[in-house]
């Protein structure tokens, strides 16, 4: 025992000496404590980001795609004052909020308010257009990455998201003050077309075009040779317009970027510049030329899986996501259209699924049975329906759905990356996103 005891002891003496050496040679490496660099890092950082009279000219790319600009002034107070390119009232009105420095795993910058960066992380995809729960996966805490006396780079503490800081000019502070990124903005004017599809006409070609303002990409259609030519491409703005990742060469017509854009909201008509010339997007009742296989094919692949085709929201227009109020409808989960689901495959099966919580599922109360769609020459789907299973609604949402599903001049059916588009073929105001469930 005395041993052992000695043994301790002989340890004890031992761990003193080895801290107390660490600590002097601590102290003889460095002047200041962790706590005092730690806060002279931090209060190095502070400087720099007040140091830009004019303020910083950023890049934000969300981990979902695209790339977003802002516009940053930060004051020693911990105010900061943006602007954003999101959309036109982000690039018109400056907007204050606060900011820390912190010291977490590593120096961070954390915007600690609800501010024009936080829509893109906004859990909530109606802010922004990305996935319920999770947004666009973007950020608004970042931790140092780099820093130089015209620059800095941070990195999303949560989802990766980059985010590069350059000193701004005067010119450029006043190009968000004076209206020149509003103007730009009024590109997304191109959403109220009340059209599904939206023709381009530009010095005397003609253009389908199609936008995805949250992962920023474009999609060119144009007739050349009598052969259907597409390019989709990714796009980025700047204080001289939307400039195109890859320029669509159409003959002797470059078009590398779209600019001066004017909104009629009375014709729904806007207005532009490209390849030297003046052009209009207005909206079109067909497309430029229609997929003749695409209704088929989207019938016949739900007929192959022995499987159904969803939307969450069912039919909408450019005004109204959800144009009938379905998700109004108590438990409603999702509107469903099932081809052949008759047991004898006389019919498909059309109507809303509802949560069914007591078992912790989903289940199917009523729906109509259209017979099997007609395929017409031109690439339309028309439907009829045969009858109903159980008692469908005579009013409401699942009503109104089941009309317009049945109106007499079918749908363009479009291919997406997620699915297929059906779109009214009567008016192309109205459409509908199919997605499958395999």
């Amino acid at each position: 025992m005395k041993k052992m005891r000695k043994k301790n002891k002989i340890l004890l003496i031992i761990a003193l000496v080895i801290a107390a050496v660490s600590c002097k040679k601590e102290e003889y490496i460095f002047d200041q404590s962790p706590d005092e660099r730690l806060n002279e890092t931090l209060a190095g950082y502070q400087a720099a980001l007040t140091s830009s009279p004019a303020g910083w000219k950023a890049v934000l790319q969300p981990a979902l795609g695209g790339a977003y600009n802002f516009f940053f002034q930060f004051n020693n107070d911990n105010r900061v004052f943006m602007f954003a390119d999101i959309d036109t009232a982000t690039a018109h009105t400056k907007r204050e909020s606060s900011y820390r420095l912190k010291a977490l795993q590593q120096p961070s910058l954390i915007f600690d308010t609800y501010s024009y960066l936080h829509i893109l992380a906004d859990p909530d995809g109606s802010k922004n257009g990305g996935i319920n729960g999770v947004g666009l996966a973007s950020d608004f805490e970042f931790a140092f990455q780099s820093a130089s006396e015209d620059s800095i780079v941070l990195i999303g503490r949560q989802n990766k998201t980059k985010l590069k800081l350059e000193k701004a000019t005067q010119e450029e502070l006043d190009a968000w003050q004076n209206g020149t990124w509003l103007n730009i903005l009024n590109f997304l004017n191109i959403q109220k077309i009340e059209h599904y599809f939206k023709r381009l006409s530009l010095g005397g070609a003609t253009y389908e075009i199609e936008v995805d303002p949250v992962s920023r990409l474009i999609k060119f259609q144009w007739i050349s040779g009598g052969s259907l030519q597409t390019l989709t491409t990714g796009y980025f703005l700047n204080s001289q317009g939307l400039m195109l990742e890859t320029p669509v060469v159409n003959g002797s017509q470059t078009i590398d970027r779209l600019a001066g854009f004017s909104w009629n909201n009375v014709t729904k008509t806007l207005q532009l510049t490209a390849a030297g010339t003046t052009g209009n997007i207005t909206g079109a009742t067909a497309p430029l030329r229609a997929d003749t296989q695409a209704p088929r094919r989207w019938w016949q692949e739900g007929v192959t899986q022995d499987s159904y085709w969803y939307s969450r929201n069912g039919f909408r227009s450019s005004s109204s996501p959800d144009l009938f109020n379905m998700r109004s409808l108590n438990r409603y989960y999702y509107l469903v259209y099932w081809p052949v689901y008759g047991e004898n495959g006389e019919n498909d099966l059309f109507g809303p699924v509802f949560i069914n919580s007591a078992e912790d599922g989903l289940e199917l109360l009523y729906g109509a049975a259209p017979d099997i769609p007609t395929f017409t020459a031109d690439g339309r789907i028309v439907f009829d329906n045969l009858g109903f299973y159980g008692p469908y609604p005579s009013t409401g949402p699942a009503y109104q759905s089941l009309q317009q599903l049945l109106i007499p001049e079918g749908y363009y059916l479009v291919q997406t990356a997620s699915g297929y588009d059906m779109v009214s073929a009567a008016d192309a105001r109205t459409w509908i996103s199919w997605v499958p469930t395999w």
